[in-house]
């Protein structure tokens, strides 16, 4: 990493990714349209300058939550500079002196509503960039190898940031394998990418990688085989009536469930040359 930057650099940068506005996405605007009935413009601006509506944190929230394209952008800053603590709260310090406002577009023809942000959707913004967070530097030395395209190699150094978990030895290891057989073979790349780091957020971290996704492959087999039990139920009973029975309704999305299942199958089949078949 490269020294230090600027006192205000990281500040000015987030500026620059904001203040030329934000298009609220289709579902956060299905919750305002749910929320608050179809709000006109005018009306969506009352709303938000009204201190006593409860749900108005929640909006801005939402709207300002930061999206892949904004931590892409800021994720080329980050790839060479180094921020920490004190850097985020000196940023977050010069950006509510600044007082921004922001343009906020409807995504349908309802138009745009400049907004002063709050001070406490600046701060939660900023918290959910995780800025702080440093990425295993065998796992960049991996990226930069097998993953040249800039746009891809952001998008996936973007997945590592917003992970909640650490990345332990064995798992970095295994996320560099990954790359490596997978980036350019597999057309179900992505797909894995986002699954696994989904399961290492909450896998034991020393456990057997290749177990736990075996273990984890059992546990949708099961909840398959409960959702179809439930299914059949179904058919010659009512909710009610199974529950003053005692027995329990499983609804799953079964055909998700499958999938993931060939999404496991594929991965351990490409990393580690093997599956195990169940039932």
């Amino acid at each position: 990493m490269e020294n230090k930057p600027d006192q205000h650099a990281l500040g000015d940068k987030i500026s620059d990714l904001i203040r030329y506005g934000i298009t609220i996405s289709n579902d956060v605007m299905h919750y305002i349209d749910s929320t608050f009935s179809n709000p006109s413009i005018e009306e969506f601006a009352r709303i938000l300058s009204d201190p006593s509506n409860c749900e108005t944190d929640t909006v801005f929230e939402l709207i300002f939550y930061p999206d892949r394209q904004i931590q892409e952008q800021l994720e080329s800053s980050l790839k060479t500079k180094y921020y920490d603590a004190d850097d985020v709260n000196s940023a977050i310090s010069y950006l509510l002196q600044k007082e921004m406002t922001v343009p906020v577009t409807f995504p349908d023809q309802r138009g745009t509503l400049s907004v002063l942000l709050p001070d406490s959707t600046i701060r939660q913004f900023m918290v959910r960039l995780n800025i702080t967070r440093q990425i295993n530097a065998r796992l960049v030395e991996t990226l930069s190898r097998f993953v040249t395209d800039e746009s891809e190699n952001l998008r996936i150094r973007v997945l590592w940031r917003n992970c909640r978990a650490e990345f332990s030895d064995s798992v970095c290891a295994f996320l560099c394998t990954c790359i490596e057989k997978m980036y350019t073979a597999s057309p179900y790349f992505w797909n894995a990418v986002k699954f696994l780091l989904n399961f290492f957020d909450y896998a034991d971290p020393e456990a057997d990688i290749y177990l736990g996704l075996m273990q984890e492959k059992k546990t949708i087999l099961h909840s398959i085989g409960q959702a179809e039990k439930s299914e059949k139920a179904l058919e010659s009973n009512n909710v009610e009536v199974l529950m003053l029975k005692g027995v329990n309704i499983l609804a799953i999305n079964i055909a998700d469930a499958r999938k993931k299942i060939v999404l496991i199958d594929h991965i351990c089949i490409s990393i580690f040359g093997k599956t195990e078949l169940y039932g």
